[in-house]
């Protein structure tokens, strides 16, 4: 899954694309509005709103115009009338920084979910089926009936080669 990292720190960016990284994403960062404006369309959108040139807000609400694409709001504001003009003008989700990766990337799968023309509605053409088991190659999740198999991305490179035998043993 590509997802679009618009945050002007570099320090918070750099953190941001190894976190992500470590669950199987793959990230463009662009440090202002206007690039973000610019940038080809990805998967998902992870949205700072104090950048350099353009207020995130404004941001925000032309990539909402121009489509359908899941916005998740990354922000040092917290107050509640942030959060709501952030959601009201096309914000998916809003999380208000510090926050961990592992919520992070929860909230970006529960918005990936909901949406009828989100990239999670699309047919999964890099995930094989070995029976009940089924491997997501790009994003390196494992899903047993459907629920997702927690794997690190050590043991998800050492399950490659036993893929077939681990769904053998999961008829």
């Amino acid at each position: 899954m590509h997802v679009l990292l618009v945050e002007d720190n570099r320090f918070v960016a750099d953190s941001l694309r190894r976190g992500l990284a470590r669950y199987g994403y793959r990230v463009t960062w662009v440090a202002t509005g206007r690039d973000a404006l610019a940038a080809p369309v990805t998967d998902l959108v992870l949205l700072d709103l104090g950048l350099p040139d353009i207020d995130g807000l404004d941001v925000c609400r032309e990539l909402r115009a121009r489509g359908d694409v899941p916005i998740v709001i990354l922000s040092g504001r917290g107050s509640e009338t942030e959060k709501v003009v952030g959601l009201e003008l096309g914000a998916d989700d809003y999380l208000v920084k510090p926050f961990l990766t592992r919520e992070l990337i929860a909230r970006m799968r529960a918005v990936l979910r909901r949406g009828p023309t989100g990239p999670a509605c699309r047919p999964f053409p890099h995930r094989d089926t070995y029976g009940r088991l089924s491997v997501d190659r790009r994003a390196h999740r494992a899903f047993l009936d459907d629920v997702e198999v927690p794997l690190n991305p050590k043991e998800f490179a050492r399950a490659g080669p036993r893929r077939a035998a681990l769904a053998r043993r999961a008829r």
